[in-house]
């Protein structure tokens, strides 16, 4: 009941700020959800689904994903830019579906709404707290970015496993070619084998397989894979087989070699890390270790000159 009675004796400033809020919280809920029901039945599947009758072959099956392929021009960028950065983003991410760019849109309205929706309650219901303006603030912001953040760590993640099962790779990959297994071969038996111990890397080189054997060159399909996973680190792979392809050279030569020269790269990178980190331990250091330090040795001693002066 207070509630309603502070509500109702708002200031005109107020009043019209609270109408906003939940004048474009519940505008974008009613676009969405008619979106979605326009999306169901829409043109385009109507005439599908009248193709299909007429072909005999039934009904069209329905997706077991959400169909938010209509949602996306809600909060889509209009430059084509970045939309191309978004979609490659999922791509490293490992979502490959062709609507993944929709899906992701989607959520960004759907997340979106959710932190208008909090703002808004946190200013009916809460008006007295302390910082009010600031977690207003904060929750929209939340619903807006949350999506990005969690997309990035989901990239990032997986970049992380791939190039962790990098190092393997190469080492089965000089075994079996050096055993007399062709590359095509070689590269087959070792996506199998790191199928348990590196399963993103294992789906990637599977792909490669795929695209070889479908007469995609060696080379354009190592080129794809650093473009699907975001790992720079396999272009001097691609390369070095760009090269031996063109010249004719040993393969596995020039695999043992770059093998060599990328476990070299990765202790110097360990020795740089390594490097840095006494640099890194002086702030540390300085404002917790150093001051309890001296706090311990210097401090009894204080303690027992101040009492010796003072009497």
């Amino acid at each position: 009941m207070d509630t309603i009675t502070y509500i109702l004796n708002f200031r005109p400033d107020e009043e019209f700020f609270v109408l906003a809020i939940v004048f474009v919280a519940s505008t974008l809920l009613i676009i969405t959800v008619a979106l979605v029901v326009m999306g169901s039945k829409s043109q385009v599947k109507r005439q599908l689904e009248e193709i299909r009758k007429d072909m005999g072959s039934g009904s069209l099956k329905k997706s077991r994903k959400l169909d938010l392929e209509y949602l996306a021009p809600i909060v889509a960028p209009r430059n084509k830019r970045d939309q191309e950065t978004a979609r490659h983003q999922l791509m490293h991410a490992g979502f490959h579906d062709a609507n993944a760019l929709t899906i992701y849109y989607g959520l960004k309205v759907f997340s979106t709404i959710i932190g208008l929706l909090i703002a808004s309650s946190f200013y009916l219901f809460t008006p007295d707290i302390s910082h009010l303006n600031l977690l207003i603030i904060v929750s929209v912001a939340a619903g807006i970015y949350i999506p990005n953040v969690v997309l990035n760590h989901f990239v990032k993640k997986r970049q992380r496993k791939i190039r962790a099962g990098v190092p393997d790779a190469l080492d089965l990959l000089v075994v079996c070619t050096e055993s007399g297994l062709g590359f095509s071969s070689s590269l087959r038996r070792v996506a199998d084998e790191l199928m348990i111990s590196h399963p993103d890397f294992a789906d990637e080189l599977d792909t490669v397989c795929a695209k070889i054997k479908a007469g995609v060159e060696m080379v354009d399909a190592f080129e794809d894979l650093v473009e699907r996973t975001g790992v720079t680190e396999i272009l001097g792979l691609v390369h070095m087989l760009a090269h031996a392809s063109r010249i004719g050279g040993s393969l596995a030569q020039t695999l043992r070699e770059y093998t060599e020269d990328y476990r070299d790269r990765r202790n110097q990178e360990v020795e740089e890390i390594a490097a840095k980190i006494p640099t890194k331990m002086i702030f540390p250091l300085l404002l917790f270790i150093w001051p309890c330090f001296f706090i311990v040795a210097i401090g009894p001693s204080i303690l027992a000159l101040t009492a010796t002066l003072g009497k």
